[in-house]
């Protein structure tokens, strides 16, 4: 199915459904049929709503499209992770992923077509920024994945490609959709995370919200000399505005920062650092999460696993409730950093390919 220009279904708000519905001469209860199917049942396809006539779901397909995304590629890793390349209504693409685990389900989503802050390690920016996705279309790469699952998704982490602080017009309606349990998916406000490079007046005006959505800062290091190296000027600002901002919005919020820091060898990754950031944590009453670096950069590379263990136990010696993210997905290149709509990705994996990493 190619791009479109169509508007999504679920796009569309009580009236104006209702009042489509009534020039095709379509009974009122339809509407409630229809809007069941898109965001109870989590539909991606016109095709789904069993109960609704053949007829009515053709000319539905006339005017509207039953998603904002067409997934050009959908990749399976062993341990049960699902990475989509979904294609949008201008042809541009954007990844979104899907974490299984015993306890729960969790999906990755991005907020913009490239990313504009371009952090040195990551792969997500290297294709530079394109332009901001819509608010539904946030909002489908949670269907999307909730579809895949079978039911809804247990957490949304907004880490995938982009700045979320640079699209909140679009991301905080949408967030507002997810949480709504009378017209949204009803995901509890305290499962859903917002990670940010460190955009203080983001960060703020997400305080304003005061809603208990967890945030997450990606630090990546424990002064600003070090985060020169890794983040541009452009987008980069001064780890105390940074921290003042997390401040406000711990006050805000009542919600416990996470410092999200990749570790790169050689770099960010000696005692000292750990101790460093030990400070900047206790300074900030906030938690961390290890990262080992997932890029194929050939420049830089992880830390030993010992080495990730000791700064990890420096943290913890200090107090600091840490620890290191367990890497999956990386296979399919669609860990953290990692996600990136290349080129030759424009295909479904063979079916057989598929159900073979499904086993």
């Amino acid at each position: 199915m190619p791009a479109t220009n169509k508007k999504s279904i679920r796009e569309l708000d009580e009236r104006e459904l209702s009042e489509w519905l009534k020039a095709h001469n379509q009974p009122q209860f339809r509407f409630q049929q229809i809007h069941d199917w898109f965001f109870s049942k989590l539909a991606v396809t016109f095709d789904d709503m069993a109960n609704v006539p053949k007829s009515l779901r053709e000319e539905l397909a006339q005017d509207f499209a039953p998603s904002s995304l067409n997934p050009a590629t959908t990749l399976h890793a062993e341990d049960g992770t699902v990475k989509w390349a979904s294609e949008l209504f201008d042809g541009t693409k954007v990844e979104t992923v899907l974490i299984r685990a015993p306890e729960r389900s969790t999906v990755c989503i991005s907020t913009q077509v490239g990313c504009p802050v371009r952090c040195a390690f990551c792969e997500s920016g290297r294709l530079g920024f394109v332009r901001n996705l819509k608010t539904i279309e946030i909002i489908d790469q949670v269907i999307l994945a909730s579809h895949e699952l079978g039911k809804r998704v247990d957490n949304v982490v907004v880490m995938g490609t982009g700045e979320p602080m640079f699209n909140l017009d679009n991301l905080i309606p949408a967030l507002n959709f997810l949480c709504s349990a009378e017209n949204g998916l009803s995901i509890s406000a305290r499962n859903i995370t917002v990670s940010t490079s460190g955009i203080p007046n983001g960060i703020r005006r997400l305080a304003d919200q005061k809603r208990p959505w967890n945030l997450a800062l990606s630090l990546h290091a424990p002064n600003d000399r070090i985060r020169a190296q890794l983040i541009p000027e452009k987008n980069r600002h001064p780890i105390r505005q940074i921290l003042e901002a997390c401040a406000a919005y711990n006050e805000a919020t009542g919600r416990m920062i996470t410092f999200e820091y990749v570790l790169i060898d050689g770099i960010n990754s000696s005692e000292t650092n750990a101790r460093d950031l030990a400070k900047l944590a206790r300074l900030t009453h906030a938690k961390v999460n290890l990262i080992p670096l997932n890029s194929s950069s050939t420049t830089w590379k992880a830390p030993a696993k010992e080495q990730c263990h000791k700064f990890l136990d420096t943290l913890t010696s200090y107090g600091i409730q840490a620890t290191i993210r367990l890497r999956k997905g990386d296979k399919i290149k669609a860990a953290c950093g990692q996600l990136v709509a290349r080129k030759g990705e424009e295909k479904h994996q063979p079916e057989a390919d598929t159900k073979k990493k499904q086993e």
